[in-house]
């Protein structure tokens, strides 16, 4: 099945792309109402990045996203409302929060960015080989199996707490055990493997899928990061939209300490969420990947975490593969992608420690 067709039937599980409405216009001779800002209640123009916003929060969304800005607030409940006669304008943090809260959307800004690909994916599908392209679309299929099962989880607090953190993980681990084991593209990349049932109290590092499972985790963790405003904000998106604030005072609050207590033991924890900020979603968010890189990306990631002992004879045989026809039709996201793989493998690798010093 092709993934990247311009099918427009919704209940199909083909990736479907904006297509014009041609219907019949329809005239009204009532006066259009005026348009406010969202974000600072100011006259709006129409729509920026995915928001209703005047010109002014457009511009700074925009510069905030493309010059890759990190803001800070102690109080995170600043007012924004347009006063022409304050000077200095709002708080920078409330005021790209409320950017985002209101549904732009770092990933259309394109101002002072340079592409990590020179395809789109139509292209992509146009010219790579069959067997990369089946192969591309077995991993997107899985992604949106990922992404669908996330849809079951229920709603949980914004912000995160150590003890809401392992909760949501011990969820989202046994929702990707359930759907790896359960998936042909998954089963086609290890051999031998036996999973025993992984009862929900016992310790998550117990899990033969441990590695696999953190990439997983911490691979999405940087995509939403990135696409949910956590650059800028100095805060860890989790899969499931939680978030771990990142600044002295939010991060005693997450690990649940009274807030004269000395984080400094815990430093290195607040690290290595931070590096997952700073280094991968920072790298991340102005490539801007296109899906099908997204999934090449994962699958080198993939194949090189699972112990050589359980990985598939094809497997690297099928990834060199993929990643040798990327390299000949789209040199520069190649490059990425080898640049990008590391950093997400040593950016697991520490996350694991940390979680496990906080379980």
């Amino acid at each position: 099945m092709n993934l990247y067709s311009t099918s427009t039937d919704w209940n199909s599980s083909s990736q479907c792309y904006w297509t014009m409405d041609y219907s019949p216009a329809v005239w009204s001779s009532a006066p259009p109402q005026e348009m406010i800002c969202s974000i600072c209640s100011d006259k709006a123009e129409g729509y920026h990045f995915g928001a209703i916003s005047c010109a002014a929060c457009g511009a700074f969304f925009r510069r905030s996203v493309s010059d890759q800005k990190v803001y800070s607030c102690s109080n995170r409940q600043c007012n924004i409302t347009h006063d022409p006669t304050k000077r200095g304008g709002s708080c920078r943090f409330c005021r790209f929060l409320k950017c985002v809260t209101s549904g732009m959307m770092p990933q259309d800004v394109k101002a002072k960015r340079t592409s990590s690909s020179s395809q789109n994916s139509q292209s992509l599908h146009k010219t790579m080989n069959p067997s990369s392209v089946q192969l591309i679309d077995e991993i997107l299929m899985f992604r949106h199996r990922l992404a669908a099962e996330r849809q079951h989880f229920e709603v949980m607090p914004s912000s995160a707490n150590r003890t809401t953190l392992i909760l949501s993980m011990h969820r989202e681990f046994e929702m990707l055990r359930r759907v790896c084991l359960g998936c042909p593209f998954f089963v086609q990349i290890t051999e031998h493997l036996h999973i025993p049932f992984v009862e929900t109290g016992s310790k998550m590092m117990n899990d033969p899928l441990e590695d696999i499972l953190l990439l997983l985790y911490v691979f999405e963790a940087c995509l939403q990061t990135g696409a949910r405003g956590g650059l800028q904000l100095d805060r860890l998106v989790l899969p499931n939209m939680l978030h771990v604030d990142l600044s002295d005072i939010a991060f005693n609050e997450f690990l649940e300490c009274d807030i004269q207590t000395n984080i400094d033991p815990f430093r290195h924890i607040q690290d290595a969420f931070g590096n997952l900020v700073r280094n991968i979603s920072r790298l991340i968010q102005p490539a801007n990947f296109d899906e099908p890189i997204l999934c090449i990306l994962l699958y080198k990631c993939m194949t090189e975490t699972i112990p050589i002992n359980y990985r598939h004879r094809f497997a690297e045989v099928n990834r060199d593969s993929l990643l040798t026809d990327l390299n000949r039709v789209d040199s520069m996201a190649f490059r990425s992608i080898q640049d990008a793989a590391p950093l997400i493998h040593h950016g697991t690798h520490r996350f694991k420690e940390a979680i496990a010093n906080l379980s």
